[in-house]
């Protein structure tokens, strides 16, 4: 890995906010919402939206603070010596994370392409896959993430301009068939899914940017352009089968994808375009899994070889507690699934604003 002083520029870094806000709905995400809001779910994206909006400002907040330091040396600067606990806390809940993104990718291939191959090939091969691209540095993950956003983007605009015409105006009425506490619910759920991986863009310095200063705007729009590209998606597939069969498929945002009809030689064609979820998923853990790299490494000020050692036991531990925690799930249970990355996304979230109110009491006093 190169060493953090590398620099890369506002933009490059901000590219990873859209597949970090946007791969945690790939799967049962997805389905959660169209399950619990029903035709209510883009009014539950919206209001998710502005609350995750809310979020952002927070972790840009804590972003601000401190612009030499990466997090991890930010904690220890907030807390002092309480520090380790919160730094160790961060690093289990951002190895939930990386793997809650793997796991759902490799039970997607399994389940749509080798049904005969088990999920954990798949899991080993993307667990491959994102090491080796953190293991190359932020310059080479940006890059990465640049080269997949334009291939992506080129391909979504394709595909759900060839869905309007599919799109049923009458399977979005009556709008509201839920509670609104199911409204809300499915909200906050939107709110922290999509707002709080992003943070994992902070795997360097602020200082560290060529153009810091642009930093903070480029992340809202990252995150709008994100919100933008779900909404699309989410409210294309309830136009397009109804809320009631949209419902049921396991991964609403690839099977919609298969009413898709160029050209009559053309088969198959929803296994081109569901490579922007694929690259999502795979740069999103790749841009966890380098956070963490690099966090712990400053924590404890690690020389090369540590380096290494730091490297397979976090491979190490993510394999062990995926064997412990993850199952394979079936389309039932697989709701119930929600409330891992929900603990994590809140846990994390109420240690970004203690932080914020920790440091802003010593600020006062100093």
């Amino acid at each position: 890995m190169k060493e953090s002083n590398e620099k890369i520029n506002s933009f490059s870094l901000s590219t990873l906010v859209i597949t970090l806000s946007g791969a945690p709905f790939w799967g049962i995400l997805t389905s959660y919402l169209l399950y619990n809001s029903r035709e209510a779910t883009p009014i539950s994206m919206i209001i998710g939206y502005l609350l995750g909006l809310l979020i952002s400002k927070a972790i840009l907040t804590l972003n601000d603070k401190h612009t030499n330091l990466i997090s991890s040396l930010k904690f220890k600067k907030i807390y002092g010596k309480p520090s380790i606990i919160i730094n160790l806390i961060v690093a289990l809940l951002s190895i939930f994370l990386y793997i809650f993104l793997c796991y759902r990718l490799s039970s997607f291939l399994s389940s749509q392409y080798l049904t005969e191959t088990p999920d954990i090939y798949f899991y080993l091969l993307i667990l491959g896959l994102t090491f080796y691209i953190a293991n190359k540095g932020v310059e080479t993950l940006t890059r990465v993430s640049i080269i997949s956003i334009f291939v992506a983007f080129s391909i979504f605009i394709f595909d759900y301009a060839n869905l309007i015409k599919d799109i049923n105006i009458n399977n979005f009425l009556p709008l509201i068939t839920v509670s609104y506490k199911s409204i809300i619910k499915s909200s906050i759920i939107y709110a922290l899914f999509s707002s709080i991986p992003p943070m994992f863009v902070m795997s360097i310095k602020k200082d560290d940017l060529t153009d810091k200063k642009n930093f903070n705007k480029l992340y809202y729009k990252m995150y709008t352009l994100s919100f933008i590209i779900l909404f699309i998606a989410i409210t294309f597939t309830i136009g397009v089968f109804g809320i009631n069969l949209a419902s049921l498929f396991d991964y609403p945002l690839y099977t919609v994808l298969k009413k898709i009809e160029i050209f009559s030689f053309l088969d198959s064609i929803e296994n081109i375009s569901v490579m922007l979820w694929i690259l999502y998923s795979i740069n999103a853990a790749a841009s966890v899994l380098l956070c963490i790299f690099n966090n712990i490494k400053e924590a404890l000020n690690l020389n090369k070889k540590k380096q290494t050692y730091l490297k397979i036991s976090v491979m190490l531990i993510t394999l062990i507690i995926t064997f412990i925690f993850y199952n394979k799930h079936n389309y039932i249970e697989s709701y119930d699934y929600v409330k891992y990355p929900f603990y994590v996304t809140l846990t994390m979230l109420i240690i970004i604003c203690l932080s914020i109110i920790i440091n802003k009491i010593k600020f006062k006093r100093s």
